[in-house]
């Protein structure tokens, strides 16, 4: 029996998209975490597709500058409670629930 398609992750770019003046914001594929950690680094905003799993679907959201992600994390209304310090990498980051449409919220972090 072929596995059943996960349904694709809600487009977060329009809820991103005002905050791009003010932060400076990248999305990188999942091939393209190496980049997304150096980004993180610099005290930027990176975002990534989290590892498919049996999991909710989700994104990661890094940055080497805890108070540029805590900001982050206001304006879009998602709890700084949810960040933690990276264990093997220099940036603080959060696992992203976006909720789809029609959906109501779920946990949130």
């Amino acid at each position: 029996m072929p596995r059943r398609k996960k349904r694709p992750l809600p487009d977060i770019r329009p809820l991103i998209a005002p905050l791009q003046e003010e932060f400076q914001v990248r999305f990188f594929s999942l091939q393209e975490i190496p980049q997304a950690v150096a980004w993180a680094e610099r005290g930027h905003i990176a975002i990534h597709e989290n590892y498919h799993s049996r999991r909710r679907r989700s994104f990661h959201v890094i940055c080497g500058r805890r108070d540029n992600l805590v900001r982050f994390c206001e304006r879009l209304g998602v709890s700084p409670e949810c960040m933690t310090a990276s264990e093997y990498f220099r940036f603080w980051h959060l696992t992203w629930f976006p909720e789809p449409e029609g959906r109501p919220p779920g946990r949130p972090c």
